[in-house]
This record gives structure tokens, C-alpha cells and sequence, in this order.
């Protein structure tokens, strides 16, 4: 309840543009990723057992910020924030589904992209049936259910990745 917590984070960075968000936020994680900084740290804890003992509110606050390091050009502080995310969201499904939710619309493709790797990564882990189930339904509502999938090719492919698992572990119908 921080009034600096990092949906205060995500309310700022998301009513901007790409080029105004650029200009801080990018730049801070360039300058900042990479020395042992508090960017450093999260996407450690991300990838750490102690993450798994965190509590549901505490990990979405920490996949937003994570999700918001991906507007990096940084593709190393890409791939370990994808990772971390997927770490942190493997057995957390409901907290997947509520990042996917707030991020739905981002004027980003770097983010729309990795976080739907990161669904489809989660997805690949889990054994959990009903959790596949609801994240397909999710993603396939948020995706390909107006007949107007995103242009982005990779993020399509990724959203098709959760919902043919799902069928694959006979957790939706085919058709």
C-alpha cells in the first residue's frame, strides 16, 4: 500500500509514449542494469527460492516491475526479466492472468511480447490442468477472440503456444 509501489510505477510508465518513456525510464534501466543496482536485485529475487515463499500481492508487484524492465533495448536485462518472470509465475497462475490483464494494450511490443512468452513458458511448466485452462481462455480473449490478433508474429505464436497446450493436455476441445 506505498504510495511509490510499483503500481504507481505502472500507472506513470503506462500513459506515456514510447519516445517520453524512452527518454527516462529506458535510459535509467541502461544506466542502472548491469551494477549491481536495485534492477539487479529484483531480477535475482525473481529468480531465487526466497521468491516462491512471497506472498500473491508482493509477487504482481514485483511481475509488474519486471514486466516494465522488458521496455529495455537491453536484451540481456530482457531475457533475465523474461526468466525471472517465468520463475516467479510458474505456480502462480492467478497472479499470470492478472499481469497479463493490466498489461493488456501496452504500447510496447517488447513487453506484449515477452509477457506472453513468459504465459507460454509458465504454461509449458505446469501439470495444473485448470490453471492451463484459464490461461488459454484468458489469452485466447485477449488475443484472437475479436478476429483481430496483433500484427507482432512472435507474440501471436506465443499465444498459440498456451492455447495448443491446453489442448494438448486435453484441457480444452480442439475445435
Amino acid at each position: 500500500s506505498h504510495p511509490l509501489n510499483a503500481l504507481r510505477l505502472h500507472n506513470t510508465l503506462w500513459r506515456l509514449s514510447m519516445a517520453n518513456r524512452d527518454t527516462w525510464w529506458t535510459q535509467f534501466l541502461h544506466e542502472y542494469y548491469g551494477n549491481e543496482s536495485q534492477i539487479d536485485r529484483m531480477v535475482e529475487w525473481a529468480w531465487s527460492n526466497d521468491a516462491t515463499f512471497s506472498a500473491d500481492d508482493t509477487t504482481l508487484l514485483c511481475a509488474i516491475t519486471l514486466a516494465w524492465f522488458l521496455t529495455s533495448s537491453n536484451r540481456r536485462l530482457r531475457d533475465h526479466s523474461t526468466k525471472g518472470l517465468v520463475f516467479l509465475l510458474q505456480n502462480r497462475p492467478s497472479v499470470l492472468r492478472e499481469l497479463l490483464t493490466k498489461f493488456h494494450g501496452v504500447n510496447d511490443p517488447y513487453v506484449a511480447e515477452r509477457l506472453y512468452a513468459v504465459a507460454y513458458g509458465c504454461a509449458l511448466i505446469t501439470a495444473d490442468k485448470t490453471a492451463i485452462a484459464e490461461l488459454a481462455k484468458l489469452v485466447y480473449a485477449l488475443v484472437f477472440k475479436d478476429n483481430k490478433p496483433p500484427v507482432h508474429i512472435l507474440l501471436r505464436d506465443y499465444a498459440r503456444g498456451v492455447i495448443e497446450r491446453s489442448v494438448a493436455m486435453g484441457c480444452l476441445p480442439s475445435e
